[in-house]
C-alpha cells in the first residue's frame, strides 16, 4: 500500500511538473498593466531623424541578440526573434515541452525631420507578453546607438 501511494504521488508530481513546464500554465501577462503603463513602457520619442532611428533600432535589436525576422524601412517596421531551446527538457521530462520564442516588434513613425516615435510590441510563444527587462535593455541599447553618432564639428 505504501509503495502504491509513493508511485501515485510521484505520478501526480510529474504530471504537475509537465503541465507547468509545457507552457500551459504560462500565458499573457499583459493584463497586469494599465494602458498608461503599457504606453510608458513601450513608447518613446527619439530626437533623431527617421533614418538614424531606424538604424539605431536595428543595431540595438542585433546587439541584444535578436535575429532580424522582418525589416521594412519604408513601413517603419522591424521584428526580431530570440529563442530558448528546450530539447533537453523535452527529452528528459516531457515531449510536450516546446521551445520558447520571444519576439519584439518595433514601429517607427516620423514626427518631423529631427524626431521619431518608436513603439514596441513584445510576445512570447505568439502571445502578447511584457518582459520589462528585455524592453529596458532594448531602450538602453537604442539610446546608445543614437548617441554614438559623431558629434558635429566644433567651431572656434
Amino acid at each position: 500500500m505504501i509503495f502504491l501511494f509513493g508511485i501515485r504521488s510521484c505520478t501526480v508530481l510529474l504530471a504537475c511538473l509537465v503541465f507547468f513546464m509545457s507552457g500551459c500554465g504560462s500565458g499573457s501577462n499583459i493584463h497586469k498593466y494599465s494602458q498608461a503603463q503599457l504606453t510608458a513602457l513601450t513608447t518613446r520619442e527619439v530626437q533623431a531623424s527617421f533614418g538614424d532611428t531606424y538604424k539605431a533600432a536595428t543595431d540595438a535589436m542585433f546587439d541584444a541578440g535578436y535575429t532580424i525576422e522582418e525589416s521594412d524601412r519604408v513601413g517603419g517596421i522591424l521584428t526580431g526573434i530570440q529563442g530558448k531551446d528546450q530539447s533537453a527538457a523535452r527529452f528528459w521530462v516531457s515531449p510536450l515541452i516546446r521551445d520558447t520564442v520571444f519576439r519584439i516588434s518595433v514601429l517607427l513613425r516620423e514626427v518631423n525631420t529631427r524626431s521619431t516615435t518608436v513603439r514596441l510590441s513584445t510576445s512570447r510563444n505568439a502571445e502578447p507578453y511584457i518582459d520589462e527587462e528585455a524592453i529596458d535593455q532594448f531602450w538602453r541599447l537604442m539610446e546608445r546607438q543614437v548617441l554614438m553618432k559623431a558629434p558635429p564639428p566644433v567651431e572656434n
